[in-house]
Parts: C-alpha cells; structure tokens; sequence
C-alpha cells in the first residue's frame, strides 16, 4: 500500500512541475510593456536644462560677428601699417639711401638746379612734393626713392665739395624719430648719426627734409636755413 501510495504522489508532483515549467515557458515570450516604467522613471528623475534654440542660434551669430570684427581688425592693421598714416625712416635706412645715390647704385637724372629738379621728379610722381630751393651751385641730380612703402624725392647737392643727400616727402607721411632736438634760427631739428654721417630732420610748410652727409649736424643745420620754401 505504501508503495502505491508513494507512486501516486510522485506522479502528482511530476504533473505539478510540468504544469510550472509550461507556465515559466509562456512567461519568457511573453512581451513586457515598459513605456508606462519609463514614464514614470522620467517623471521622477529630474531632466537636464535644455538651452532655448534661439538663444543657442543667437550665441553662435554673436561668435561669428566677433570672429569677423576681429579679421577686419586685422585687415585694417595690415593695411594701415602698408599703405596708411605716417611711417618712421630709421637713421640706418636714410643713411643707406644717400650712400646709395652717392655711389651711383641708384640711377639718378643729372640736373643743373632745383627748378630742372622739380620738373624731373613731377614727370615721374606728379604728387612729388615740391623741393625747397638751394643755392644752385649746390644741385648735381636728383631721384625718386621709397622709405617703407612712401615715395620721397632725393636731390644730390654738394657743399664745400662734399656730397649732400636733401630728401623730401610730405609731413603726413613721414614720422619725426624720438632723437635729440637742436634748434637754429627758430626751427627745430632732429639729428641723428651712423658712422661719419649726419642727418637733421625738420618739417616745414608741410613738408618733411632730411639733410645728410658727412658733415657736422651744426653746418647741415645752415645749409637747411637757407632753403627756400
């Protein structure tokens, strides 16, 4: 009786774990809704800040107006620092320019006075500003020369048997050098030296000279007294 009643029940509970099994197996296909979880997760959880898109479409055309402003700066500066405003002529570049013409490495036109001068360098730069007048057994040539991007007119004297480089330019163009200031007859002249030159710079009715040679600054000083402009 006893094994018989063992078996029946061994019978039932293999039953009993089928019935499980079947059950476990609808589950794993069953399909599982979680867009009610996620929108009850979301609800809970706070969410990021989100920028406006306009504001967003704002900041970056502010950026790309701030980045354009700044490449026009820069254009600007270029072109101020080529073409625009006065420019400063180092003393070793001035020298430079007389020693050039004096050698004959710069082509020059053969003039007897400062009148023939005048209308030489007008045929080449009719802006040429007009050379003041010296003694005119003082001109021998004269030539157009550039000083950083400024054209300046150069005539060649000669006083006392040395040569004299007279460079004229207009004053909006030229820059005075920060260098020591002497004055003669009331005007008032910067001088500077490379080597054994001098050079005196002055301005005058709008124009800006620069006398050099291998003479003191006091006799070059003279010699610019005499100029007429």
């Amino acid at each position: 009786m006893d094994t018989l009643e063992d078996s029946r029940e061994d019978s039932r509970e293999s039953e009993m774990d089928q019935a499980i099994a079947r059950r476990l197996g609808k589950l794993r296909t069953m399909p599982v809704q979680t867009s009610r979880l996620d929108s009850l997760l979301a609800a809970q959880l706070p969410q990021p800040e989100r920028r406006p898109r306009v504001a967003l479409w704002r900041l970056r055309s502010l950026r790309a107006i701030a980045a354009s402003v700044a490449i026009l700066a820069v254009i600007g500066a270029i072109l101020l620092s080529s073409s625009g405003g006065p420019v400063l002529a180092s003393a070793t570049q001035m020298a430079q320019v007389h020693e050039d013409i004096v050698s004959g490495r710069t082509p020059v036109m053969q003039v007897d006075s400062i009148t023939e001068a005048n209308k030489a360098l007008a045929a080449q730069w009719p802006q040429s500003p007009t050379v003041p007048g010296v003694p005119a057994d003082h001109v021998m040539a004269c030539c157009m020369q550039s000083v950083k991007n400024k054209k300046v007119a150069c005539v060649l004297l000669k006083s006392e048997g040395v040569p004299i480089t007279m460079t004229v330019a207009n004053a909006s163009d030229m820059q005075m050098p920060t260098a020591p200031v002497m004055s003669d007859g009331g005007v008032d002249y910067r001088v500077q030296s490379v080597g054994k030159l001098n050079m005196v710079m002055t301005e005058r009715n709008g124009r800006w000279v620069c006398l050099i040679g291998n003479r003191p600054a006091e006799r070059l000083m003279e010699l610019a007294r005499k100029l007429q402009f």
